[in-house]
């Protein structure tokens, strides 16, 4: 699947940052919802830029689940202001359901792996970063009064499902996909101490990592794991920097991703020891899949694509971005 370049692209790109933007300086809830219904008619052509069978049947699912979320968002919105309101105590769970359904989050993940393992990866680019900024900014800025035991639920219900259900899988994008959940646990258990700046922080290095990572597969025209393997003997600098990715994702030290997780860990020690080990077990899982990606790079491909040496040498910049964002923001953060 590859993904066509036009002046309608720079226009509903260009629509789509806008919108964003919008959305992140709304003042009422009525002029986020138009943003955010604005977000998703430009993202919908670019999801469509292949025009085929299944980037259709994935941008009809991707417009359904995000209606559903924007008219709960604008219905729950309204009514938690309304003197006439029907269950008002009930509006607010409501409210968090569809930004966690706009968001792509357990439990209202279903519509996310199966959009992601059926569009590009310049589309799953965009629908892992810059897309997740809008509800996510709303999640942790305006629904901080939520339940802290219902917030509670969401991060650790995040960790465990991202990381059991990642490891049953062998495409590479619905693999990110599943990651993707795991890491949205960790930003919500900032959410329980009131630390919205350190969500947006965490997500931050996260879309550092990912998307050096994507435009790799990207250019290499990767779908699944095993394909991997045909940069051993072709890149072993390329096997390097994807591995260093994979391993700054799962946390180790002393690479950038773990920054974020020991801050977690950090200030939930004396808030909710529980909610750490469900964290930490979901990490473990995910570091599975993580390294199940960097065997199967290493292990030597028997049918060997040499057309492939000459996208893999000319990814110098992707190299020198993978090494900064994955090793050289990690001693920025811990000063």
């Amino acid at each position: 699947m590859s993904f066509m370049w036009s002046p309608a692209t720079t226009l509903t790109l260009s629509t789509m940052i806008t919108s964003t933007l919008m959305a992140l300086s709304s003042t009422n809830w009525v002029f986020l919802w138009a943003s955010m219904e604005l977000n998703l008619l430009s993202f919908i052509p670019i999801l469509m830029m292949s025009k085929l069978n299944q980037e259709v049947e994935a941008s009809i699912k991707y417009f359904l689940a995000q209606a559903l979320g924007s008219a709960l968002l604008l219905t729950s919105s309204i009514m938690m202001w309304s003197p006439y309101s029907i269950l008002p105590s009930l509006m607010p769970m409501i409210l968090m359901i569809s930004v966690l359904l706009k968001l792509g989050s357990a439990p209202c993940h279903f519509w996310y792996p199966s959009v992601m393992s059926s569009i590009s990866w310049i589309s799953c680019t965009i629908l892992s970063s810059w897309q997740k900024l809008a509800p996510l900014a709303i999640l942790v800025f305006f629904t901080s009064q939520m339940s802290k035991s219902l917030i509670m639920l969401m991060a650790g219900l995040n960790a465990m499902l991202g990381g059991i259900m990642g490891m049953n899988q062998s495409q590479l994008r619905t693999i990110m996909a599943y990651s993707s959940i795991g890491h949205l646990g960790w930003m919500l258990s900032f959410m329980l101490l009131d630390k919205p700046m350190m969500s947006m922080l965490y997500f931050t290095i996260y879309c550092s990592l990912i998307i050096p990572l994507f435009m790799f597969f990207n250019i290499m025209n990767f779908t699944t794991s095993k394909q991997l393997s045909k940069i051993t003997m072709i890149s072993p600098s390329s096997q390097m920097f994807i591995s260093t990715l994979l391993i700054s994702l799962a946390g180790l030290p002393p690479l950038t991703g773990f920054m974020p997780k020991m801050l977690a860990i950090m200030m939930l020690a004396n808030y909710n020891t529980p909610l750490i080990i469900i964290l930490i077990l979901g990490s473990l899982m995910n570091l599975f899949f993580y390294l199940n990606i960097i065997i199967n790079m290493m292990m030597p491909s028997q049918n060997m694509n040499t057309n492939l040496t000459k996208y893999v040498h000319a990814t110098p910049s992707l190299m020198l971005l993978s090494s900064v964002t994955s090793m050289g923001l990690a001693p920025m953060i811990m000063l």
